[in-house]
């Protein structure tokens, strides 16, 4: 008897996706989560009788909503778009504006809880406080999504998160806070203690008021997140394998946390061109894990969309985009291909060190840029190239960035300390593990406020104890992204032991980047404080070793910012690709890294379609014309810097073997 073959699964209806309050749209650098969520938009905002109010709002430092839409865009809502009655807004938020505004709200409470509530001193208390501390991104991107969601002014919001590493954190701030509220509340016991004591009634002032709307605030942002009938995530992917990778690590961290994956989104899906054998090539790459992510999803909506000619740059194609994924708008079909002779194999390769990259006896070299351009790729590149060019000479290349790709890069897990990389002798690799330094250091400090307070309680008094528990939660008070400063001192260590000639970094996207790069001075005045709390009770407690790591790290930190802004020793290497959106952030990035005294001499284009290949297709062609546009772009706003191209390989860039062609691509 025959077996009944199933029935295919039926896919859930785009109109359920439509009807939640909030969408967060995350996922790796680079993959399109902005051209996904502004794409929605103009979905939701075109459809029929529509009479809803719509945000998009930016949570991600380096912002590119105004990029994709054509329109400057602040930190305000700013109505960018209307049809009939519906209207769609959009914000850009300022970090540092909502931190100000943050701290004249609730700074006074806060600062009234820590005063009776710890043995520190006002001034003490206002410097904790007043620290722009790494981290501050998601806590302020939660601040002001809970207000827009609050406010009840809009019926749709659209997130567009930062690159992964760093939404992760987002998305676990609610239970962060929930604890953070706790210890604040435990400050606020030795104060509900004293007063019934005092007066036998405890009164509720300001900073008890203020504990309460956290509280309720954090409350309703996690009942939102949690809730798949009012928010949903969109996955935003493509068919590459380090992209597949941290997809899946991404999807597994989601579940775990119980938050619904509305829908995913696989963008830049290659043409199969059958007349164009460098559009085949990479099309058959593609195949494998497209067909693998959507065996990954069957219950869930998948969107496919394809490779465009050009950038997804304005209201228009973001409309056409929304066709592809939503299924609302015409589609655009890629341009025919033209006929020519095929070539055969692939194309010529230099020598492994032809490449127009010269390999300077640089001490730091740091690769950043914009999510997705190929930042890792180049580091690892450049890494391996280095280490068989001086074969005498120890590189180690390192991840900064909370979501690491090197193992994907090199195709070999590399964790917190890989020696003989890629089998090279004189290559170590590290993906640095922050959050395990800053835990290391929190135990050392919970084992001195311990022993200060037995050396304190000799007589035994009940304030001792609230004062005890508040000391040793000041730790736990600080916001998430503390711990990449502890990531910083990774980089401070390789440099003070000199056991390697060359340190070669690879960095978190645009946004972020730069807020490692800011650190140094952060940290200092962090080291500052806690040392400043234990001289206070140096006459009670012997400093031990707790305030030799501290005085150690701050002398380590600050030869690191002497290194980072020596140009003899260290040079940072802009990573863009040959696209307007990525030439703006460049921009942005450059002038920043300029303020910071960071020295930079070279730009790497990488993704440019070969020449050979453009002539002998009309999508491939159109591209590359656009490219070239760009890339004259590029050299009249950087003049001063030497700008590098690398082509976007036929096949994806893993491995030792494929890195190594990869860097000898680079010309100039």
């Amino acid at each position: 008897m025959a077996r009944k073959s199933k029935p295919p699964t039926p896919k859930p209806d785009p109109s359920d996706l439509f009807q939640k309050q909030v969408l967060f749209f995350v996922g790796k650098g680079g993959v399109g989560k902005t051209s996904a969520a502004c794409a929605t938009a103009f979905t939701l905002l075109d459809r029929p009788g529509a009479t809803d109010r719509i945000c998009l709002l930016s949570t991600d430092p380096a912002h590119s909503i105004a990029d994709s839409l054509g329109t400057p865009i602040g930190n305000q809502s700013l109505l960018v778009a209307r049809n009939r009655g519906a209207r769609l807004y959009a914000c850009e938020m300022d970090t540092a504006a909502a931190f100000r505004d943050f701290k004249n709200q609730y700074g006074p409470a806060l600062s009234d809880i820590l005063d009776r509530g710890t043995l520190l001193a006002r001034s003490e208390i206002d410097e904790f406080l007043g620290l722009s501390i790494p981290g501050l991104d998601e806590v302020m991107a939660l601040f002001r999504l809970s207000e827009t969601i609050d406010s009840g002014e809009y019926d749709h919001i659209l997130v567009d998160t930062a690159p992964a590493g760093h939404t992760l954190r987002l998305l676990e701030l609610p239970e962060v806070f929930s604890n953070w509220l706790d210890a604040f509340d435990s400050l606020e016991d030795k104060h509900r203690f004293m007063a019934m004591q005092l007066t036998g009634r405890h009164q509720p002032d300001q900073a008890a008021k203020v504990l309460r709307t956290f509280s309720t605030r954090i409350e309703r942002v996690k009942s939102l997140l949690l809730d798949p009938v009012r928010s949903g995530f969109v996955m935003v992917t493509t068919p590459e394998p380090a992209v597949r990778e941290e997809t899946m690590r991404y999807i597994e961290f989601l579940a775990r946390r119980r938050f619904a994956v509305a829908a995913v989104v696989i963008n830049r899906i290659e043409p199969a061109t059958k007349a164009c054998p460098y559009c085949r090539a990479r099309a058959s790459a593609q195949a494998p894990i497209l067909r693998e992510l959507k065996r990954k999803f069957p219950k869930r909506l998948v969107a496919e969309v394809p490779l465009f000619p050009g950038e997804l740059r304005g209201r228009n194609l973001l409309r056409v985009f929304s066709g592809f994924a939503w299924g609302q708008a015409e589609n655009l079909r890629p341009a025919k291909a033209t006929k020519g002779p095929l070539s055969r194999g692939s194309p010529t390769l230099l020598p492994p060190h032809a490449s127009g990259f010269e390999l300077k006896g640089r001490r730091v070299l740091i690769f950043g840029g914009k999510g997705g351009v190929g930042k890792t790729t180049a580091a690892s590149a450049a890494a391996i190239a280095l280490a068989e060019k001086f074969p005498r000479a120890p590189v180690v290349v390192l991840s900064t960035d909370p979501a690491h790709s090197l193992s994907d890069a090199f195709g070999e897990d590399i964790g917190t300390l890989r020696t003989g990389l890629a089998g090279i002798a004189n290559l170590d690799g590290m993906e640095i593990d922050s959050t395990a330094r800053f835990s290391a250091f929190t135990r050392r400090y919970q084992s001195w406020v311990d022993q200060l307070f037995t050396s304190l309680s000799a007589g035994s008094r009940w304030t001792i104890a609230f004062d005890q528990e508040a000391t040793g939660k000041l730790l736990t008070m600080a916001p998430p992204g503390i711990d990449e400063i502890f990531g910083l001192t990774a980089v401070a260590a390789l440099l003070d032991d000199q056991a390697h000639q060359t340190i070669i970094i690879d960095t978190a996207p645009s946004g972020h980047l730069l807020r490692l790069l800011e650190l140094p001075e952060v940290a200092l005045s962090w080291i500052r404080a806690l040392l400043k709390l234990m001289l206070d009770y140096r006459e009670v407690i012997h400093w031990g070793d707790l305030a030799r790591d501290l005085i150690s790290l701050s002398r380590s930190i600050k030869n690191a910012l002497s290194f980072l802004r020596d140009s003899s020793s260290t040079e940072f290497v802009g990573v863009a690709i040959p696209e307007k959106m990525s030439l703006e952030e460049t921009d942005r990035l450059y002038r920043q890294l300029l303020r910071l005294c960071i020295p930079v001499r070279r730009l790497l284009i990488n993704n440019v379609i070969p020449l050979d290949d453009s002539k002998r297709c009309d999508f491939c062609s159109g591209r590359r014309r656009q490219q070239d546009r760009v890339i004259r772009s590029y050299r009249s706003r950087f003049p001063d810097l030497r700008i590098l191209l690398s082509p976007q390989h036929r096949c994806p860039v893993r491995g030792a073997v494929s890195l190594r062609h990869h860097f000898a691509s680079w010309t100039g």
